[in-house]
């Protein structure tokens, strides 16, 4: 009868310790987080004279959230708010898109904002020294507002569009359970260039 129950709560143990395992296993299958950083965008506008100022660096942040496929591969979607690159000048000054010369005829500000959403594969890299390195690539959807202040007149405008990103970056463990994470990702608006440079927090689940 001892023997008989020595065996039952040994067997009673390992199954705990399975199922224990096996929850800790999937705990850490999905993961949440957000990033804040740089975020810089090519919109090609060159040949700025007189006054004229253009502003294409702004703070951007990102949320995101992913799932563990195995060891090496997940699935990464993201919301990303990449701040206001900004125009302005004034009666006089002139600047180049894609060629053509434009003038200001009144002290105005051109401003566009650009917000998204995606979905990436990541690939994660063996770790060296606990750090991983990891590649993306995926698509996004973006949509980009213009607005415009010329006095006391002003008008606004929006359009959208489907395009690849792409970014590579590191993470380290901070804990079982809390990630932080650099990563440099590449995003094409409409034919732009649209850097983004973060640093962010993930948290395992």
């Amino acid at each position: 009868m001892k023997k008989q129950l020595n065996t039952a709560i040994a067997a009673l143990f390992l199954a705990t310790a399975s199922m224990t395992a096996m929850a800790a296993e999937d705990a850490s299958k999905g993961y949440f987080g957000i990033s804040y950083g740089d975020a810089s965008t090519d919109t090609g506008i060159t040949g700025l004279t007189g006054t004229a100022s253009l502003d294409e660096d702004k703070k951007g942040a990102k949320l995101f959230a992913g799932f563990n496929v195995n060891d090496n591969f997940a699935i990464e979607g993201h919301y990303s708010d990449f701040g206001e690159a900004s125009l302005s000048g004034n009666n006089g000054d002139q600047f180049v898109d894609d060629g053509v010369t434009y003038e200001f005829l009144t002290t105005a500000t051109i401003k566009i904002k650009v917000k998204s959403y995606g979905l990436a594969g990541v690939y994660k890299f063996d770790k060296i020294n606990e750090i991983t390195p990891f590649v993306k690539l995926g698509l996004y959807k973006w949509d980009a507002e213009a607005t415009v202040n010329a006095g006391s007149v002003s008008g606004s405008a929006s359009t959208d569009g489907t395009d690849p990103f792409y970014g590579l970056g590191l993470s380290y463990p901070l804990s079982d359970t809390v990630n932080i994470r650099t990563e440099f990702e590449r995003f094409e608006v409409d034919g732009y260039d649209s850097d983004y440079v973060s640093v962010g927090i993930s948290q395992n689940f």
